[in-house]
């Protein structure tokens, strides 16, 4: 009378990538042949051995041990397949001088994970949302996203601009006797000097530092600005004046 001893399932292997990426599983047993099956029951092998090639979608697969007739139970072996993780938009900010300035950035899974280098460095935030500390200068973040084992593949760049808040640092007014065009002028800290003829909206007349007035046939005052980047400084007035000429009558 022969006694055989029912084999067990020691040991599995679960396989976890991330994308379409092919994977082994494997398992051993105390004894015998090990069969592979798509169900936890019934059905029919598909592979023996104690590995097996995997690639595709996420699935589970169920590995059982035979020995001089003598069958294991079925144990499940699992095969996750995990999706890349993709930021799909980006919101640069910028402020006038120094300050904290809130970067914005969107993924189609998992958590947005904000550092301070495009490799290694510092977790600085997560969420969607990052507010920087205090900046004196432009300074770039890097960005990217997580969802299971899985990270975007390399980290994107978002730049949190400093501006210099510009101020208009000078103006020459002018004059002239009798009707004709007045040359003005205006000197700025940085950035473009804007001619207006409106202190506030109006029509832009003319850019840089010297502005040659039309035909002008009385005093008429202009408005001049400075931008930076998304930064301007109020507007000046100057003054183009246009004296009468006189004449012995």
């Amino acid at each position: 009378a022969t006694v055989n001893t029912t084999p067990t399932i020691t040991s599995t292997t679960d396989a976890t990538v991330c994308g379409n990426v092919g994977a082994t599983l494997s398992a051993t047993a105390s004894a015998g042949t090990l069969y592979w099956y798509t169900l936890a029951s019934g059905g029919t092998a598909f592979a023996t051995g104690t590995s097996i090639p995997v690639s595709g979608g996420s699935f589970t697969f169920y590995v059982e041990a035979i020995s001089n007739g003598c069958v294991s139970t079925r144990v499940p072996v699992v095969y996750t397949n995990n999706p890349i993780p993709t930021i799909t938009s980006l919101t640069p900010a910028g402020r006038c001088d120094s300050g904290t300035v809130t970067l914005q950035a969107t993924t189609d899974i998992g958590t947005v994970n904000w550092y301070d280098a495009p490799t290694g460095g510092n977790l600085v935030g997560t969420g969607t949302s990052f507010t920087t500390p205090s900046l004196t200068s432009t300074t770039t973040y890097y960005v990217e996203s997580s969802s299971a084992s899985c990270t975007t593949p390399t980290r994107t760049a978002v730049t949190a601009t400093i501006n210099e808040q510009p101020v208009i640092t000078s103006t020459t007014p002018a004059s002239r006797c009798g009707d004709g065009s007045v040359a003005l002028q205006a000197t700025a800290s940085i950035g473009t000097i804007y001619w207006y003829n409106a202190p506030t909206g109006g029509t832009l007349v003319a850019t840089g530092g010297t502005f040659a007035t039309p035909i002008l046939g009385g005093t008429t005052t202009y408005y001049v600005e400075v931008v930076n980047g998304i930064c301007t400084s109020a507007r000046t007035a100057v003054v183009a004046t246009v004296y009468a000429v006189s004449v012995i009558t």
